[in-house]
């Protein structure tokens, strides 16, 4: 019997799907660095599998941009470009700008009282000066945000491309803690808008909020040149 057929008696497709998702959780958590080579053979033995759903699982984050198949050369973690970075936070940006507008819009009162309890959360670690706590409620600020808007899919979007961002953000500590009290800042600037129904001023905040005056496109392009070799300072929470 095929190892994929008996392993545990899973069918082949929650093999492959367990095998990805396993990858795909290495690579979102910097296990696996951009550029890393990807094994076929080490893989099947890790998983206890045949080489066919390794190959399959590799493709699938393939068409997810997360690896990428070279020729005679072999299968490595995806080590986005300088202008690749740049459009994937200019997207970004954009994304946000139009949550921030359609939440203004949507936004219920239950809604109003949730974001401005994510914004106060957000105090108590800017004060502490605890970086890792602030960069949990500024998911949690922005998640908000995200189920204000009534529009699941927008914010499907927005999460997977913030996971594909988050290795350059938070691996080996480059999340600048100096960055923090001005991102908190900027949230109640965005707060205020959404709060007073002023849909375009909060597009606007948002936007620059994500942006933060160009640093953090700059901040991209040295942690892609950097590759990972040298700790480089990188945008705080967003």
């Amino acid at each position: 019997m095929p190892k994929e057929a008996s392993n545990r008696g899973l069918p082949v497709q929650s093999l492959q799907d367990r095998i990805r998702e396993a990858i795909e959780e290495e690579i979102h958590a910097g296990k696996l660095k951009p550029g890393s080579q990807l094994d076929e053979r080490a893989l099947a033995e890790q998983f206890d599998s045949s080489r066919t759903p390794v190959r399959e699982a590799l493709l699938m984050l393939a068409a997810q941009g997360l690896v990428t198949i070279v020729p005679r050369a072999g299968i490595f973690v995806h080590k986005p470009t300088v202008a690749e970075l740049v459009a994937m936070f200019e997207t970004l940006a954009e994304m946000e700008g139009v949550v921030a507008r359609l939440a203004t819009q949507r936004i219920s009162e239950a809604g109003r009282a949730a974001l401005s309890l994510a914004f106060e959360h957000g105090r108590a670690f800017v004060e502490a000066a605890d970086t890792p706590g602030y960069v949990d409620a500024n998911r949690d600020f922005h998640d908000v945000l995200y189920q204000a808007t009534a529009n699941p899919y927008l914010a499907e979007q927005i999460r997977m491309l913030r996971r594909r961002l988050a290795i350059y953000w938070r691996h080996r500590g480059l999340i600048n803690p100096a960055r923090v009290p001005s991102s908190f800042q900027e949230h109640g600037v965005i707060v205020a808008a959404v709060l007073a129904g002023d849909a375009d001023a909060a597009a606007a905040a948002m936007r620059a909020h994500l942006s933060a005056g160009g640093k953090a496109v700059a901040d991209l392009v040295l942690l892609a040149q950097d590759a990972y070799d040298e700790p480089a300072a990188a945008a705080g929470g967003r």
